[in-house]
């Protein structure tokens, strides 16, 4: 109950994860909500970082769940979401795993051969033969790191094999591809990857994600918000939240300045025609003006004071015609 708040009862917030909370299975929230079928109570396990041993009522606890999961896999979990990463861990492997391996190919990318007749007569007798031949392969390595030059005996043979990297982007990028919609973070977010195609810009894949994460913010994060706002507001002003009052999350996608122009001059050009038409007064177009402002930077200024005294003109035409005196009709002109 927010109403038994009282001024500075407030202490703060206390972020433990699901190791360290034991739900209460047996207890589970019956009234009709957000939280029913929840458990009703947590137990803080010794361990803890903070409140250690405590039980805490469903209430007091801000609930933030990974993955929704099936309810018998729920059941399974203690009534706990998935993690994230937890279902894109094999795709993230993968891509782990291929890029470690394209690594390693680069070191094998030069590939040298010598040849030298006999090689095996030479190893297997050992002896002044094989010892010639290990300081041979000295004096080969010794001429190549100072001089750049092979000396070899003209019966040998010396071959360098490179190797053949096409198709390899292909490869990771498909695996990347893979971890972006697992994560649904597009490529150009995830990377830094510039969006391939012709005129391919990459605004479309950061709209959708950027609208996914105002959808998870409404989702998850605005009945949460609202109950700390009116806990905060009960514990450091003394009073509720006024009725008035609302939530609004910041968009991530930000328009440019020409297109905050665009957008004000719209919004502008449609106030005062709806003004002008007698739709709307001087005081509301004034306020359609100043609520524009937090998108289009345009019309900030416009003071309480201005509103005020626009509220002192008198009424639109419409509103005139809405309150004649039924008693005294307007008279009607007749064609001379």
């Amino acid at each position: 109950n927010l109403d038994s708040i009282t001024k500075d009862q407030f202490k703060g917030l206390l972020v433990l994860d699901r190791w360290q909370v034991t739900p209460d299975l047996q207890d589970l929230v019956i009234d009709y909500g957000p939280e029913l079928g929840m458990p009703k109570f947590y137990n803080v396990m010794i361990g803890a970082k903070g409140l250690a041993g405590q039980r805490i009522h469903y209430s007091r606890i801000i609930r933030i769940d990974g993955v929704d999961l099936p309810f018998w896999q729920s059941q399974a979990e203690n009534l706990w979401g998935q993690s994230v990463i937890e279902r894109l861990f094999d795709r993230l492997t993968a891509f782990d795993s291929t890029t470690t391996g394209a690594a390693q190919l680069v070191y094998k990318a030069h590939l040298r051969t010598y040849k030298v007749p006999k090689l095996r007569d030479i190893i297997s007798k050992g002896g002044p033969a094989l010892n010639g031949l290990i300081k041979q392969m000295e004096q080969i390595r010794l001429w190549q790191s100072n001089e750049g030059m092979t000396v070899m005996d003209g019966e040998d043979t010396y071959e360098a094999h490179q190797y053949n990297f096409s198709g390899l982007s292909d490869i990771l990028l498909q695996f990347g591809q893979q971890l972006s919609g697992a994560l649904g973070i597009p490529l150009v977010r995830l990377f830094g990857q510039s969006p391939a195609g012709l005129n391919s810009t990459g605004e479309s894949d950061l709209t959708m994600y950027y609208d996914n994460i105002k959808q998870q913010q409404e989702r998850r994060l605005r009945s949460p918000l609202t109950k700390l706002y009116g806990v905060l507001s009960r514990s450091v002003l003394g009073k509720p939240l006024p009725d008035n009052f609302s939530l609004d999350f910041t968009s991530l996608w930000q328009m440019s300045d020409k297109e905050k122009a665009d957008n004000a001059s719209t919004i502008t050009t449609t106030v005062i025609e709806a003004m002008d038409a007698g739709l709307v007064s001087r005081e509301t177009a004034l306020k359609e003006l100043r609520q524009s402002s937090e998108s289009t930077g345009v019309w900030s200024n416009i003071t309480d004071e201005e509103i005020e005294q626009a509220a002192d003109d008198p009424p639109p035409p419409s509103e005139l015609n809405d309150e004649q005196d039924p008693a005294n009709p307007a008279p009607t002109p007749h064609a001379a």
